[in-house]
């Protein structure tokens, strides 16, 4: 059986190794971290094309207005030259908008004009003020190039390779700017004829 005295020295001599080893642990941690991050050197970002080709490297060049336009024009020819007047599509718009804004809608198409529009889930009719110029395919391509002539910070554009319409814009207009961003999602065109 341990004396007071015994029991009063085990004990001072585990929290004195205790708290060694807890600032041992502090002090490792403290020192991958630093280490871990490279230093001041590292941190610093490569911010002109004078130092990119200092390292090697070839800077990865944006897509300029006038090629990005050149693309739509590719692909709103070929979408034209198949001559789709009637078809149904599925949209989506993704934007800091009411919910059921950006809820999945199933449009009927003819003569460039929405014959019907409902929702992809319930099947219920979408109120006309919930869509616009973007809900057909040429509505798109017209939305695409109003966005071009506004010079969007950001533009993505990727194009349905059969038919040449654009299943998928994003844009960004300003990128200090929130809530300016919009996605447009086509999907599952069927031609009615």
């Amino acid at each position: 059986m341990l004396s007071a005295n015994n029991y009063q020295m085990l004990t001072h001599r585990f929290l004195k190794d205790f708290i060694k080893n807890i600032i041992f642990i502090v002090l490792c941690c403290v020192w991958f971290s630093l280490t871990a991050c490279g230093g001041q050197e590292d941190e610093q970002a490569v911010s002109s094309e004078e130092e990119l080709k200092a390292k090697n490297e070839t800077p990865v060049e944006k897509a300029t207005n006038i090629d990005i336009a050149a693309e739509i024009q590719v692909n709103k020819e070929k979408w034209l030259s198949h001559a789709i007047s009637e078809y149904q599509i599925e949209m989506q718009k993704i934007c800091f908008c009411a919910p059921d804004v950006v809820r999945l809608m199933i449009f009927e198409i003819a003569n460039n004009e929405i014959k019907t529009a409902r929702y992809a889930d319930t099947g219920n009719a979408v109120d006309p003020s919930h869509y616009n110029q973007y809900s057909t395919v040429e509505g798109i391509f017209l939305l695409v190039e109003q966005a071009l002539e506004k010079n969007p910070a950001d533009i993505s554009i990727a194009y349905d390779e059969e038919y040449g319409y654009i299943k998928e814009f994003s844009v960004d207009y300003q990128v200090h700017i929130a809530d300016d961003e919009i996605t447009i999602i086509a999907s599952n065109m069927k031609p009615s004829k």
